[in-house]
């Protein structure tokens, strides 16, 4: 994916209706035609939306992959989610892809598998228009909430929950998302906040945060 240094981000809403998604890293310098996203990071919407402790802190006991299969279904059971995992590139205009079905989650293949070093990325939809979609209790997820995550080869990884946080899509914290990790982590994102009726959009992101963890591992998914 690219060191730290050449980082950018494109914030992205897909949204109609009340469809809303992501915010996604990009690799590129600034001659590549790659869209910028602010140059500062904001600050998080309400600390009162903040669970758990600083995102991503290193274990003591490192569980990674060296190389891992790709994501097949994601479970989690706090928020009663149970849903397959489809690939997810980018768009012509570098934006991420989003999943065409509403219960469906995305991983964005251009970084790490769960369970890897790095942070892995799955999103989806909060809502459609005809109802809640798959990730629309993912705001209700608190710290120690457990992740599994199945890969082609029927193996599991699992997740615990480090945090919650809401950002604005225009101050997208894309470093704290995206930077690489000495950890296997996961980082699932949706739309949350208030809703803008007149640009069919939400105003800003849900990002849980997730380290890999033992408990759980190895449960078929």
């Amino acid at each position: 994916m690219g060191s730290p240094a050449v980082w950018t981000a494109v914030a992205v809403a897909a949204g109609i209706l009340g469809v809303g998604l992501i915010v996604v890293g990009l690799t590129g310098d600034s001659s590549s035609g790659t869209p910028h996203a602010p140059r500062t990071e904001g600050k998080r919407v309400a600390r009162s939306v903040v669970t758990g402790a600083s995102p991503a802190r290193p274990r003591r006991e490192l569980l990674i992959d060296r190389g891992s299969a790709a994501p097949r279904r994601i479970k989690i059971p706090a928020i009663g989610v149970s849903a397959p995992v489809v690939p997810l590139g980018l768009n012509p205009d570098r934006t991420l892809e989003v999943p065409e079905n509403w219960n469906n989650t995305g991983w964005y293949k251009g970084g790490p598998e769960p369970g890897e070093r790095g942070p892995a990325v799955v999103a989806g939809h909060v809502d459609s228009s005809s109802g809640p979609a798959v990730f629309y209790r993912l705001g209700e997820l608190h710290r120690g909430n457990l992740i599994h995550v199945r890969r082609a080869d029927d193996s599991v990884a699992s997740f615990r929950v480090e945090g919650v946080e809401r950002w604005p899509k225009d101050r997208f914290p894309t470093r704290r998302v995206y930077h690489p990790t000495r950890a296997s982590t996961l980082r699932l994102i949706t739309c949350g906040g208030s809703f803008d009726s007149s640009t069919g959009h939400y105003l800003d992101n849900t990002i849980v945060y997730a380290t890999r963890t033992r408990r759980g591992a190895g449960r078929k998914g």
